[in-house]
């Protein structure tokens, strides 16, 4: 028996997505960025969980397959770890630039900002493109040329030999690209929306979410020392009274802003993504524009917003390009059965 390479590299695929975005916490993916060594366990804790993710293919191929494990673990940890130090640098030049537009002018910008940075965002995609890259790599040069171990292939052969093969292939691989695209349209590309788009308040080394569209911040008295706080995505700073600074008469409280509806318009994303899979995989590309023109429609009050307007539209064009690509390169891969 030997190994179907489509398959082979569509399960590699798939076990990447799987420790990535399904076994991955967020609390270790935000462990992972910290500052110097700090990282290091949450680290290899994820490098850990890739490689329990590829050892199949070392029971599978024998020793080019656990290559293939060792290669993958050890690849995986470096790209993450350049990715979150890159970030690191991105967010403090756009921190650098922000503090010195704001010194000048004493005000908050409109729309997304001159602190917003597409960098992170652009960051995740590469850092996928990356680890993809390794896969891809390591199955032409070391799985694509394997032949099977033969242990395996006589305990797949026996679990197999009262099943029709060819369809047990075909069922099995539409069924890894499938399960490819679920994750990918709706864990990672959730994600990847979030990183370019949703506000990430940065304060004393620590990185957490601000609402997805923030109240517009009040320009600061003239007479009082302010701190600027980072944000990755729609607006740019909040002015913070500086800590060194004298106290002041406190204002009289604000009544609390409605929280916006993150989670609802994240199920409205991944919702949105599954229909245009959906869409691509039936042959009815021309209905993609249905579901776009329904959610705008749904929004069009919001969009004289601008800084609504601008965060509506970088995200919807980054969710719209996940779910057609996606969808197109599954079909691709499906068209291939034949």
């Amino acid at each position: 028996m030997t190994a179907d390479q489509g398959l082979v590299l569509a399960w590699l695929l798939l076990a990447h997505l799987v420790s990535d975005f399904v076994l991955q916490s967020g609390r270790m993916a935000r462990s992972k960025a910290a500052p110097g060594n700090a990282a290091l366990p949450a680290l290899f804790g994820h490098a850990l969980v890739v490689a329990l993710c590829v050892v199949p293919f070392g029971l599978a191929f024998g020793t080019p397959g656990w290559w293939v494990v060792a290669i993958v673990a050890v690849s995986h940890a470096a790209i993450d770890r350049a990715k979150s130090l890159l970030t690191r640098q991105a967010e403090a030049a756009a921190l650098a630039e922000a503090r010195r537009r704001h010194e000048a002018a004493g005000t908050a910008p409109d729309g997304l900002g001159p602190a917003w940075t597409p960098v992170p965002g652009a960051l995740f995609a590469v850092d996928q493109l990356a680890h993809v890259a390794v896969l891809a790599v390591a199955w032409a040069a070391l799985l694509s040329v394997a032949p099977l171990d033969p242990a395996f292939a006589g305990w797949a052969s026996g679990w197999l030999g009262r099943w029709d093969q060819a369809l047990a292939h075909d069922v099995v691989f539409r069924g890894v690209v499938l399960a490819s695209l679920l994750i990918v349209n709706v864990r990672a590309a959730a994600l990847f929306v979030g990183v370019l788009v949703v506000p990430r308040l940065a304060t004393e080394g620590r990185t957490t979410e601000a609402p997805a569209i923030p109240p517009p911040p009040a320009k600061p008295p003239a007479s009082t020392p302010v701190a600027w706080t980072f944000q990755v995505g729609l607006i740019e700073g909040r002015a913070i009274p500086d800590p060194a600074a004298p106290p002041t008469t406190p204002a009289a409280p604000a009544a609390p802003a409605a929280a916006p509806p993150g989670r609802v318009g994240e199920a409205i994303g991944i919702l949105e993504r599954l229909l245009i899979v959906t869409l691509v995989l039936a042959g009815a590309e021309a209905a993609i524009g249905l579901v776009i023109a329904a959610k705008t429609l749904a929004r069009f009050k919001q969009l004289d917003d601008r800084d609504f307007a601008e965060y509506y539209l970088l995200g919807t064009l980054a969710s719209v390009a996940v779910a057609t690509i996606s969808a197109f390169v599954a079909v691709a891969a499906l068209d291939s059965l034949g």
